[in-house]
């Protein structure tokens, strides 16, 4: 580091200084002619221009390479200019050219050591300046009081609860504080990406993007859901076999979350069979769905992005289900570790995949027969509550996509351990 900060006029060639000059210029003309441009697209006057931001990134290499005194003498008299010129703009009470201005000096030095990174801040700042009037209205408009309340928490669990949450298992393999407090952050980051798209494409399909949000909630409820309404309210029972299809994408995705939540391993060997169905499901939906209606646009209401309630159940769930499978293991051996994942499959295939992924490797055979059987499993369980809730006609659209797509996972599965 003293090294870099040592570079001189005596150490630099004629052309290192001209690429280091060339580089201060670009990125002080990117930032100054956003700036030029928003002066003249809102009227106002502003202390710098295109010319000011050009002069400030040159003069930030020129005093940076003459030495760190000169450096640190001109980033002081930048930062008095334009602490100096805040007294002058009595209309613009805002700071952000200024401190825009004050970045240009510093990104113009670090064209010295890096320019690709300087190169790369400038169009950031450059991006950020535009945005002005984009990230006004989302944080003023936009964004409702609940969600903001929501994403601050969300940032708080990211940022604070998961570094300090210890990583060690209580009981054998299981019952890791810092994997069970993964999962429920996880759990809340698709509720609220889910909700955000919901919001975003309100326009769209309500019956496609409530069930994909659903789904990742519980896609057995979902079809439950759907299906009650094809047989107690007459709705169009392929429409609703359709969106009860694209449910099952979301678990699919939350099965990648899950198990790459505890085992990368699983994730890269899940990852390309699971791609595979989720086509297989998209393309049927999409066929089924292709004569449900669009909604009217709706207000956004002041809803939260995610149900903390709910996710701390679905993790809760997670984390007593792998205990049980756990268990049973221990009691029984292989033959309790498979009888412990067909039952909790029949009822959350999550917490199936996650007790068997926790346990060991895909190398294990007895893990991977475990993890087959469990997923073909909560398919036959899916299909036989669309035919419970919906009647037959509702479960004949629904029943043969649900079990292809498994069958097609398990066999691709089954192929790539072979190879």
């Amino acid at each position: 580091m003293n090294n870099m900060l040592n570079l001189s006029l005596q150490s630099t060639s004629f052309q290192e200084l001209l690429m280091i000059m060339a580089a201060a210029l670009g990125c002080g003309l990117l930032i100054g002619l956003e700036r030029e441009r928003s002066k003249q697209r809102e009227n106002q006057h502003s202390f710098a221009g295109v010319r000011s931001f050009v002069i400030c990134a040159l003069l930030g290499a020129l005093c940076f390479i003459f030495g760190p005194v000169f450096g640190v003498v001109g980033a002081i008299s930048v930062g008095a200019i334009s602490i100096f010129s805040l007294k002058n703009q009595l209309k613009d009470p805002g700071v952000t050219t200024e401190l825009a201005f004050v970045m240009t000096y510093f990104i113009g030095a670090l064209c010295i050591w890096n320019v690709t990174l300087a190169a790369s801040l400038s169009v950031v700042l450059t991006f950020i300046l535009m945005m002005k009037h984009s990230i006004h209205g989302f944080a003023g408009k936009w964004i409702t009081e609940a969600e903001f309340k929501d994403g601050l928490f969300l940032l708080a669990l990211i940022l604070i609860g998961l570094p300090l949450t210890p990583n060690t298992p209580l009981w054998g393999t299981v019952l890791n504080p810092h994997i069970i407090l993964k999962l429920l952050t996880l759990i809340l980051v698709v509720q609220a990406l889910a909700h955000i798209a919901k919001r975003l494409l309100s326009t769209k399909k309500a019956l496609i993007l409530s069930s994909i949000a659903s789904g990742f909630v519980s896609s057995t409820a979902t079809i439950a859901h759907l299906g009650m309404q094809v047989r107690n309210e007459g709705v169009d029972a392929q429409s609703n076999a359709g969106a009860a299809l694209m449910s099952c994408i979301s678990t699919l995705v939350l099965l990648f979350i899950v198990v790459g939540g505890v085992s990368l391993t699983w994730l890269k060997l899940l990852i390309f069979p699971s791609l595979i169905a989720m086509a297989i499901l998209a393309l049927c939906a999409y066929w089924l769905l292709r004569k449900a209606e669009p909604v009217e646009e709706i207000e956004p209401e002041d809803s939260p992005m995610f149900s903390l309630k709910e996710a701390a159940i679905i993790a809760g769930t997670l984390t007593v289900i792998q205990a049980g499978v756990y268990g049973l293991e221990l009691l029984l051996g292989d033959s309790g570790l498979i009888a412990g994942t067909l039952l909790a499959s029949l009822f959350e295939i999550h917490a199936a995949a996650a007790a068997v992924v926790i346990q060991g490797e895909p190398t294990n055979t007895s893990l991977l027969y475990a993890m087959m059987l469990g997923l073909g499993a909560h398919a036959v369980s899916k299909s036989i509550n669309a035919a419970i809730s919906g009647g037959l006609k509702f479960a004949l659209y629904f029943a043969p996509v649900q079990i292809l797509h498994m069958a097609i996972l398990i066999g691709v599965l089954w192929w790539m351990v072979q190879r």
